[in-house]
């Protein structure tokens, strides 16, 4: 099991960078465009970019994991009234998240359940209950 999926690890990360990690962070990635697909073939993985996503009542923090699977020192925030739209669409077997800010989507993925972080899934309960945000 890589780093990033040990909650001990995503709360103490969070810690250091003055956060919670409770059940609102969920693992998700952003796939490589079609066109990079096309161009690259199965070298275009390389483009994926994976996040551990934390929503709050006034942001949404995404944190970086590396191909390694190690969470990053890169970390970028979203602020609430930035966010110009949120859509999650529920599928059988993931979630897709598209999050609309500052004129540019982010079309995110996020899977229902992961065999490494057994969290995932009530994570995702817990935030769909809230409507994604604490």
């Amino acid at each position: 099991m890589n780093e990033s999926m040990k909650t001990e690890n995503i709360e103490r990360y969070f810690q250091e960078i003055g956060k919670t990690a409770e059940k609102n962070v969920v693992y998700g990635y952003i796939d490589p465009k079609i066109s990079q697909y096309m161009l690259w073939g199965a070298f275009a993985s390389f483009k994926m970019k994976n996040y551990l996503i934390a929503f709050y009542p006034d942001e949404i923090v995404f944190v970086g994991i590396t191909m390694m699977g190690k969470l990053s020192d890169e970390h970028f925030s979203i602020p609430k009234d930035e966010v110009e739209s949120m859509t999650v669409k529920k599928g059988l077997i993931q979630y897709k998240i598209v999050i609309k800010a500052d004129g540019k989507k982010l079309p995110l993925k996020c899977n229902k359940k992961i065999l490494g972080a057994p969290w995932q899934k009530e994570h995702i309960a817990f935030l769909e209950s809230v409507d994604w945000y604490q």
